[in-house]
């Protein structure tokens, strides 16, 4: 017994086992608590004011990265990138948001009636324009009241000066180009006379889609003022452009650069053209289409800044419309044409994010890939909701379109090697909403009408800020207010377009490294970086 209650003793008071962390483990926690605290006050150290909390910019997985409207920076150091490291495969997941926080620039502003400036004209009959094309504007494209672009272009278009016309995708910019030049082509008409084949308004423009959409634009804006539009394609042999029946007056003539320059002198004589609009003009004017433009101009006498348009042929007046500002344009000044005879028209919203379009930005890795895409593209196609999905080069396109049909999923495909006919006949059914699904190339991305689109995906990144622009264009037109874009990166050269696109939306500017020539964009693209 003695024995026993000695045991129980000694057993009670033996001190308690404690399993204790070991000490590299506890070294390992500390320094990574230390390390976070630095960051976090290098973060606090970068701002230099919040900003306004309740309205939040860009939202973040990583809270503290997260910016609000107004918020500052320190100019000594560096900005905050939550993309800054998303070329490492562990930042795998990390996703931030450009969430809306303005509303669309090219919506028509309402002013008082005694407001000075110059945006007080809310009427197009205010812009010059006569009652004709005004009753055309409202009542077949239902444009209410201009847009900020459109009241800053018409008249200097009216007033016969040479025009640079640069603003954000889906800001009106056709119709400010189109309503001046049918009402002075309806002038021209009545004092001098018509000639078969002999057009006096010529609009260039890089693809047969958008040749068509202009053309079927034109026609009805110009129908009322009895204005004749045709477009020219090269499509069937050089004899069926030749045929008598080919022969009519046409007033103003819609082309590619292409089939410009294969017919050009043979199908429609360009000796009485006194107008001149190259739309997309960063594309026309890149190095790779530099030359057959150059040979336009030299046929064409354009116009200078000391030959005001008085109803006499003194040369034609040229227009450049473009989304992105064309670089190469200087290749095209010569003696007579040169800088100063380009009258200079721009938003303050070029080269930036659109405001009112919701942007989600996902770092993705290659084994979840096509697994995200089909979800995203699931959820679009149970909504009904038209979706654009782009892709870098067609052959992806074509798998896409492959891999969304054995999912159940009724998607087309849209890219430059199909046929030109076939692209026509799917663009269109697509328009009048046959499906919801389309999986394309940079083709759709330029000036082509998407006011059906609601959403944009980008299953390949773009490897530019330029090509950004334009597909983000597709959605949040003036006249539609919804839309929005997801992004899946994946690729290294993706990530340095998101750190420029994070970097102009922190700091309020216009997004960096915007080029419209392609040959640059490949260089810096694979020498650069």
């Amino acid at each position: 017994l003695v024995i026993i209650l000695w045991r129980g003793y000694s057993q009670s008071t033996l001190p308690v086992p404690i399993i204790r962390v070991p000490k590299y483990v506890t070294k390992h926690v500390e320094k990574k608590k230390s390390k976070d605290l630095v960051h976090q006050q290098l973060l606090r150290r970068k701002i230099l004011h919040r900003g306004n909390t309740s309205i939040p910019v860009i939202s973040c997985t990583e809270g503290e990265y997260n910016h609000y409207l107004g918020q500052l920076y320190n100019d000594r150091y560096p900005l905050p990138l939550l993309s800054k490291f998303w070329y490492k495969a562990k930042t795998s997941g990390q996703k931030f948001t450009i969430r809306p926080y303005d509303t669309n620039p090219s919506v028509p502003i309402e002013y008082e009636e005694n407001d000075p400036d110059i945006y007080c004209k809310t009427e197009f009959c205010d812009l010059i324009l006569n009652s004709t094309i005004c009753a055309s504007v409202k009542n077949r494209f239902m444009f209410g009241a201009p847009a900020p672009i459109q009241i800053l272009a018409i008249p200097k278009i009216l007033e016969g000066e040479n025009v640079m016309l640069c603003a954000e995708a889906g800001c009106g910019k056709t119709i400010a180009y189109l309503a001046p030049l049918i009402q002075l082509i309806s002038k021209v008409k009545q004092k001098t006379p018509v000639y078969p084949n002999t057009p006096l308004g010529l609009v260039i423009v890089p693809g047969r889609e958008l040749a068509e959409q202009v053309a079927d634009i034109a026609s009805k804006l110009g129908y009322d003022s009895g204005i004749t539009v045709k477009v020219l394609l090269s499509e069937g042999t050089f004899l069926t452009h030749l045929k008598p029946s080919r022969y009519c007056n046409v007033d103003i003539l819609v082309t590619t650069l292409g089939s410009l320059s294969k017919l050009k002198g043979r199908v429609f004589k360009l000796s009485n053209i006194q107008h001149l609009v190259l739309d997309e003009a960063d594309t026309l004017t890149d190095k790779s289409f530099i030359y057959d433009l150059f040979s336009v101009f030299k046929t064409l006498n354009i116009r200078s800044s000391s030959e005001k348009f008085e109803g006499k042929h003194q040369g034609a007046q040229v227009t450049f419309v473009s989304t992105i500002y064309p670089s190469n344009i200087s290749e095209l000044y010569t003696e007579l044409f040169t800088e100063k005879d380009v009258v200079k028209i721009s938003s303050n919203y070029l080269h930036r994010i659109q405001p009112h379009v919701e942007q989600k930005f996902w770092r993705v890795n290659a084994d979840t890939y096509a697994g995200e895409l089909l979800h995203l593209v699931k959820t679009s196609y149970q909504k009904k909701e038209p979706t654009l999905i782009f892709c870098n080069k067609s052959p992806t396109c074509d798998w896409m379109t492959i891999f969304f049909k054995d999912n159940g999923i009724s998607c087309e495909k849209l890219h430059g090697a199909m046929n030109p006919l076939e692209r026509s006949k799917v663009w269109q059914a697509f328009q009048e909403g046959e499906f919801d699904i389309l999986c394309c190339t940079d083709l759709v991305s330029r000036g082509l009408d998407t006011q059906r689109v609601k959403h944009v995906i980008n299953f390949d990144f773009p490897n530019n800020t330029s090509d950004y622009i334009l597909r983000c264009g597709r959605v949040g037109r003036v006249g539609t207010n919804h839309g929005h874009v997801t992004n899946l990166v994946a690729s290294k050269s993706g990530v340095y377009t998101v750190q420029d696109i994070e970097r102009g939306v922190r700091s309020a500017t216009r997004l960096p490294n915007v080029d419209s020539n392609i040959k640059q964009k490949i260089k810096k693209l694979y020498f650069q970086h």
